[in-house]
């Protein structure tokens, strides 16, 4: 798409849904490949000793070379498209002409609330990436519950105010878009409750195969967050982000807020 008059860059949206997407999902596609071929017994060793066919997400990830770094790299790369399409999607719903205008300001105000939240989900998966469970396995525990805490309650709360923006019933994309939130965050739930049964089940009966399916279990919850958040494609189709300057003065205002029609 051409510039604008005062756009110094537009990008068409879908390629930050390409890397918000493309990017964990081959990082955790590669480490778990990686980690089965090349560090299978240290992989899926388990504290009882009992059979286990798969790694954890934890032991794929931020255990073994080279696979720690290859996550880093990848999951690096994606926060700052991440970081963008958090600010853009609370000015999307701010900006809807359907949105409500009784209670306006709270609407707002959750809107901002769950920008933060979104923020706060890409601060604790970036400080997973860091923080290996076998450097501080307290502190990487707790980065784990904040992340996973932080994603539901975003999940829930975004997908209540895409309905309420109006921007759900606005077109046909809106309302599949909006399935797709609940599909993706109602997996992400399931998964999140389910890992933890299962996890607690294999420290306290250490019964083959459990481990195995936590594992799934962490890869289902995972790949559901990704598709919760690669329904942004839906939301902006056809739009590109522009940064754009001030008109008037030689002020540049540096947020990607300005979301433009594709033409």
């Amino acid at each position: 798409m051409a510039l604008g008059e005062d756009d110094i860059l537009s990008v068409p949206f879908k390629y930050f849904v390409f890397c918000i997407g493309g990017l964990p999902s081959s990082a955790l596609l590669i480490c778990v490949l990686l980690s089965l071929f090349l560090h299978f017994d240290q992989a899926t060793s388990t504290h009882c000793e009992v059979a286990n066919w798969l790694p954890s997400i934890s032991a794929a990830v931020s255990t073994y070379t080279p696979e720690k770094y290859i996550w880093r790299i990848l999951i690096g790369l994606h926060i700052g498209p991440r970081l963008v399409v958090a600010v853009a999607f609370r000015n999307f719903l701010m900006s809807s002409p359907l949105r409500p205008y009784i209670g306006s300001k709270q609407f707002k105000f959750l809107c901002n609330i769950a920008c933060g939240l979104n923020l706060l989900e890409n601060f604790f998966l970036l400080a997973l990436t860091s923080i290996s469970s076998s450097e501080d396995h307290s502190l990487h525990a707790k980065c784990f519950g904040g992340f996973a805490i932080s994603s539901i309650i975003y999940m829930i709360l975004s997908t209540w105010l895409f309905s309420e923006s109006g921007r759900r019933r606005a077109t046909n994309l809106g309302e599949r878009s909006y399935e797709y939130k609940i599909l993706g965050a109602s997996i992400f739930v399931v998964c999140f409750f389910l890992g933890g049964y299962l996890y607690w089940r294999h420290n306290t009966y250490c019964e083959p195969g459990i481990y195995t399916l936590f594992a799934l279990v962490e890869y289902s919850a995972v790949l559901s967050n990704i598709f919760f958040h690669c329904t942004l494609y839906y939301d902006f189709h056809g739009k590109n982000i522009a940064l754009t300057s001030s008109f008037g003065s030689s002020h540049y205002n540096l947020l990607p807020t300005q979301i433009e029609k594709d033409t």
